[in-house]
């Protein structure tokens, strides 16, 4: 066996060992895994390092968990965390991020491009027979992952063909339509029937990519970005199925015209490694990575969307929409377990306190419209409105409340916001968005989230309830 063969079966061995203990730990233990993802620019890495500090630092003098009944009840001993059970899965740096938090010029934590994972252990006082005071443990395993992955399910159900038709019918449609850098007509040169050439596919690859880098930036960014792995492309990158790239004038023929196509002509190689990167990376990561998966964390910058206009929020609920299908995922490769999702939209510390049940419920109707469309949802679905470090304070001008905080480049700034509708808006109500662009904040300057003090927030109280206060009772 080769080195390469000999690591490929060790590593699998590993997994089968590591999902064999987690197994058998879930059936002892009070135990739940929690994946957390977003779209976009929501604030991932800040959520679960904030997620992980309010348990951590429950007894400060500062926690505020008053919708979290464990630490209501003052029944939180100790929360400890612990060596992950799966080998291959990197640790959440919690450290780093509190420090950049914490620092005399605070910084968000970095963006995390690629899975990890913390486990912790929450000890709580208990009562056993006849009133014996006792104690219990809960574990909370945490998987975090690019949303870019998430959204790459629907690939598995479509060809190639499908997936090039789907990509001309984007890039001829507004936004992308109206971008500068649209690789459109650079794309349609590339003939489904010519002959093969490595170097021309590699050439249109970059400007594609790039492309979605652009999209990616935009304010607000754009949520369906397939391939994921083209921007996001974790321990993947260089692998040989990421070189490919979609071929738009299959629009105009039939699948049947296509597989007539010579074994050496584009459409024939390319269609080759796009089934490749199916099999080969999507699958394997949702067999290994999200089947664990018990309870779901779904995040999105809500406010970001309202400014961007109409054609920015039916892309989000797509987006969603994917998403949405991969948690009631029935075509046969993955078992769907998941029991809950939480959607929560980000950042609500940009909007005026009144607002805040306004964004939830905005946020509430986009999922609805979003998973319409999906049968058989089974899981628990839940909507809330957070800030995981909240960096606004709010003051009374007159009649008038207004939120003064640090921007991003450090000034001091005051600041309000268009009345925030509690619905999907119509074209016309858009108008109110247009000129208004939630402010980028930077962290406020008292937080001490590596001394001791829990980090400030908005409804993470409400967070850990709906997560894991089942499990805490």
């Amino acid at each position: 066996m080769s080195n390469n063969g000999q690591s490929d079966y060790l590593k699998k061995l590993h997994h089968v060992t590591d999902d064999a203990k987690t197994l058998i730990n879930r059936a002892i233990q009070n135990r739940v895994c929690i994946g957390i993802t977003g779209l976009s620019r929501s604030g991932k890495s800040t959520f679960i390092t904030s997620l992980i500090n309010q348990l951590k630092q429950h007894g400060a003098k500062n926690s505020r968990l008053g919708g979290f009944s464990p630490w209501l009840k003052k029944r939180i001993i100790q929360v400890t965390e612990h060596p992950l059970e799966n080998r291959y899965l990197p640790r959440f740096d919690y450290e780093q991020a509190v420090d950049s938090l914490s620092g005399s010029a605070p910084q968000w934590p970095m963006p995390t491009r690629d899975i990890s994972g913390v486990l912790l252990e929450i000890k709580l006082a208990d009562q056993g027979w006849f009133g014996r005071k006792t104690s219990k443990s809960v574990f909370i395993e945490l998987r975090d992952y690019p949303g870019e992955w998430l959204v790459d399910l629907p690939l598995l159900k479509m060809s190639f063909r499908d997936w090039c038709v789907q990509v001309e019918k984007q890039l001829s449609r507004a936004p992308r339509s109206g971008f500068s850098d649209n690789p459109q007509a650079s794309l349609k040169q590339l003939d489904p029937f010519a002959d093969y050439n490595a170097a021309t596919v590699e050439t249109q690859r970059a400007i594609y990519i790039d492309f979605l880098h652009a999209c990616k930036k935009q304010s607000p960014p754009l949520t369906i970005i397939q391939p994921g792995r083209f921007i996001e492309p974790g321990t993947q990158t260089g692998h040989p199925a990421l070189h490919f790239v979609p071929l738009i004038a299959c629009a105009g023929y039939s699948e049947a015209q296509l597989q007539s196509a010579g074994k050496n002509s584009n459409f024939k190689q390319l269609e080759a490694i796009f089934e490749r990167y199916k099999s080969d990376i999507v699958k394997p990561f949702f067999k290994e990575f999200i089947e664990p998966i018990d309870r779901q964390v779904v995040l999105v910058d809500v406010l970001n969307v309202l400014h961007g206009g109409e054609a920015y929020l039916h892309e989000m609920m797509h987006a969603l929409e994917a998403i949405g299908e991969s948690f009631e995922y029935n075509g046969g490769l993955f078992r769907s377990r998941i029991e809950k999702v939480l959607y929560a939209a980000t950042k609500v510390d940009q909007v005026v306190s009144q607002d805040h049940d306004n964004v939830r419920h905005l946020l509430s109707s986009i999922v609805r419209k979003s998973l319409e469309r999906i049968q058989g949802a089974q899981a628990d679905l839940r909507v809330e409105a957070v800030a995981s470090v909240r960096s606004s304070h709010a003051q009374t001008q007159g009649n008038e409340e207004i939120l003064k905080g640090i921007s991003s480049e450090g000034e001091a700034i005051g600041f309000v916001n268009p009345r925030i509708p509690d619905h999907i808006p119509s074209e016309s109500e858009f108008t109110a968005f247009i000129d208004w662009k939630p402010p980028q904040l930077n962290p406020p300057k008292s937080i001490r989230a590596n001394q001791d003090q829990a980090i400030p927030h908005i409804r993470m109280d409400e967070v850990l309830h709906n997560l894991m206060g089942d499990i805490c009772r």
